[in-house]
């Protein structure tokens, strides 16, 4: 029996580290698959049958990473570190140090006279930021791992500066128009160091940034106890408990109203902006804000059970699925790193045997070799998607995993259900036929027979309708979805459904044409009549449909309800193409059967009925499911509010965040060939070092900030 597991993992350098460690990972026979979050430092593992320990799991990283590596399980991870830590401040400090002493050479130390001890002094700036580099050189090579990565090239560009100066200086090998100053070595390192410092800042700012505007989980509750109130822990509380909800504050978890009113900021769920109204026996979901009015409210859910909750662990837990454009960068950069360092040394080699001036060929092989660093595009390119997750949940679209977004980009066509997702769902009977019997003897039948469904339309019937002196009455119970019920109540068999339904248990029903939904009803046999039924269509269904169709995706309606209410609808709101009475696994054909085009299909249903066509589609779609497990646990994307609008708004944000990711590959790639090719010309002279830090270590910054931004974009 497989088992999964997250972990937390920090420590690692860079994302080529975590690449390394999660291609070795996946080669253990205890292991069927993993995945390392460098981002969100998460590692996700399903073993085979043997849970490997933490240490054990440590100590196969080891064998190919030498970073000292922090896991636990997520659910000891008590806080998230701070960014501004002792670690950090030891790295600033001896980055001003270490520029201080270079500045003090550069301008004290006459270069000329007193070589030996600019010589020294310039050494030992260098070394200052580049003990630990160093180490990690050292320790890759005791661990026999492959040494060619960043380290190694910063090492061998600071360290080669001073070495190229000193040999320059003493006429090993000559100088000719070129020169070389040992303040580059040291400026190199420097500069190097101060750029991974913004980059660990920038990084971790955009991530809780993002976490920061998403997560509304609340930070205390007040538990009513007797006539007391006490302030707690979220974590602490237990279903029935009750608390009490301020103006202002975050509800901590789902729960129903026992007394009070107000009206709940529900944005940060749903992504709109118009409040809502609660009162006495309404449920609420945690992560909303009361605006106005004070609200006791019993608890229906645990802290880690809510909504709020269930939201923030999708969102946190998308990096295990990578986009492909996630996974093609991971291995770019396996074999980008190496190339560059070739590039480098070739171009050393034939500049310095063609041209003779081997100081310039190997100042500017150097500076190759610093360029080579693939950071920006390895870097900010999961935070790019990231971001588009983030953003996606500004406006109550949970997507859960990046690859998703990437599937997104590709719907060509989209097959809806219309209960509840081009419709309200909250039917109201608007004709009631008896046959051969009082209305009320219809309507009793009828509450009976949809009172353990959890169909919409049976909701809405007995919406406003005591149960309670019905359920220990009946000993039966039997629903087919899209045909009927079947159920014993005191000894009498109840039947509701559709005409063919109640044809096939053999009672003879009246053919209906109507523009509403039909359902029949009967007891023991005898036909008691039916009761029609309408669905308002949703005010911005039409506007949804013209969206979709405007990116050019087809969307197709596919609906259990008879051919003449499809019709109506379809008509209404702009759907060309459209299927009736339909069972639900009639509707996973219709999806089946559309898969392997080129365009990939999606599926948008209310995720209870239509979950074998939610499983089976390409992208399948979650209609308001959060409080659904079944929805959760079988969409791709779950949509907050029941408003197909949202899927137009999703592929929006997925589009826009493949563009974000490519723009970032595409340009950090151009600026960094364009670096080489200027020092293959040799056009940079004496600044090439310099470019080279800033073509690496700021360009990631800038890329960095370029993911965040898409946080902040406007969706149409």
């Amino acid at each position: 029996m497989s088992k999964k597991v997250v972990y937390h993992i920090s420590g690692f350098d860079c994302p080529n580290c975590a690449a390394k460690s999660e291609n070795h990972l996946r080669k253990q026979k205890e292991i069927e698959h993993v995945s390392i979050d460098f981002q969100n430092e998460k590692l996700f593992i399903t073993f085979k049958d043997k849970e490997l320990s933490i240490e054990e799991i440590k100590e196969r990283i080891a064998q190919v990473e030498s970073d000292e590596l922090d896991i636990s399980l997520v659910s000891d991870k008590k806080k998230e570190e701070p960014i501004f830590d002792k670690e950090f401040f030891i790295n600033l400090l001896r980055i001003v140090i270490s520029v201080l002493i270079a500045v003090f050479t550069k301008i004290f130390v006459n270069y000329h006279d007193n070589f030996v001890l600019a010589l020294v002094l310039y050494s030992l700036a260098t070394l200052i930021c580049l003990y630990d580099i160093l180490f990690e050189i050292g320790r890759n090579i005791i661990r026999k791992n492959n040494p060619v990565d960043i380290n190694l090239l910063m090492s061998i560009s600071s360290i080669g500066v001073i070495v190229l100066g000193t040999l320059i200086h003493y006429e090993v090998l000559p100088n000719g128009p070129f020169e070389i100053d040992l303040l580059d070595g040291a400026l190199v390192v420097a500069l190097y160091q101060v750029g991974e410092l913004f980059e660990h800042i920038s990084t971790n700012k955009s991530k809780r940034a993002i976490k920061a505007t998403i997560d509304l989980r609340a930070d205390h509750a007040n538990l009513l106890e007797g006539e007391l109130v006490r302030e707690v822990n979220p974590s602490l509380l237990k279903v029935n408990d009750k608390i009490i909800i301020r103006v202002g504050e975050v509800i901590p978890v789902d729960g129903i109203v026992v007394s009070g009113s107000g009206t709940l900021d529900t944005s940060s769920l749903t992504g709109e902006p118009l409040p809502i109204s609660v009162k006495e026996n309404d449920e609420v979901l945690s992560g909303t804000i009361l605006k106005s009015g004070s609200l006791t409210l019993l608890v229906t859910k645990e802290f880690a059970n809510s909504t709020v909750s269930k939201i923030m662990d999708l969102v946190e837990n998308s990096g295990e699925h990578k986009t492909k454009t996630e996974k093609f960068i991971t291995r770019f950069a396996r074999i980008y790193t190496p190339a560059v360092f070739v590039v480098g040394i070739t171009y050393a080699l034939i500049y310095g045997f063609v041209t003779g001036v081997w100081p310039q060929a190997i100042f500017g092989g150097l500076a190759i070799l610093v360029v080579a660093c693939p950071c920006a595009i390895v870097i900010s390119v999961p935070l790019a998607f990231f971001a588009g997750i983030g953003l996606a949940s500004r406006h109550g679209i949970i997507i859960k995993g990046s690859n998703y977004l990437d599937s997104l980009c590709k719907i060509g066509t989209l097959f809806i259900d219309k209960t509840g997702t081009l419709t309200y769902a909250q039917f109201k009977i608007v004709e009631i036929h008896p046959n051969n019997c009082e209305k009320q003897e219809l309507l009793d039948a009828l509450y009976i027979a949809e009172s353990r469904s959890n169909h919409p339309i049976a909701k809405t019937i007995v919406k406003d309708i005591d149960l309670s002196s019905f359920s220990g009455k009946i000993s039966s119970y039997e629903e087919l979805p899209g045909e009927g019920i079947r159920l014993n109540y005191e000894g009498k068999i109840i039947l509701a459904g559709t005409n063919a339904f109640l044809s096939k248990q053999s009672v003879i029903c009246e053919d209906i044409a109507s523009s509403g939904t039909v359902v029949h009803v009967s007891k023991n046999g005898a036909y008691l009549g039916y009761v029609v039924l309408k669905d308002e269509i949703r005010k911005d269904a039409k506007e949804s449909i013209e969206k979709l169709h405007s990116i050019g995706v087809e969307v197709v309606l596919l609906s259990g309800d008879k051919k003449e209410v499809v019709e109506e609808v379809s008509s209404l709101v702009g759907i060309d193409e459209y299927y009736s009475s339909l069972l639900p696994n009639e509707k996973t054909k219709f999806v089946i059967k559309s898969l392997n085009k080129k365009k990939l299909v999606a599926f948008a249903g209310d995720g209870v009925n239509d979950t074998p066509s939610i499983v089976a589609a390409d992208v399948g779609f979650a209609m308001g499911g959060i409080g659904s497990d079944v929805a959760v646990e079988n969409a791709d994307v779950v949509l907050m509010e029941d408003n197909p609008r949202k899927i137009y708004t999703s592929i929006k944000i997925a589009k826009k965040t493949k563009h974000v990711a490519i723009f970032n590959i595409i340009v950090s790639l151009l600026v960094k060939l364009g670096v080489i090719i200027l020092i293959l010309l040799g056009l940079l002279g004496q600044f090439g070092m310099i470019i080279a830090v800033l073509a690496d270590t700021g360009l990631s910054v800038l890329m960095i900030l370029n993911s965040l931004l898409l946080f902040y974009r406007k969706i149409d």
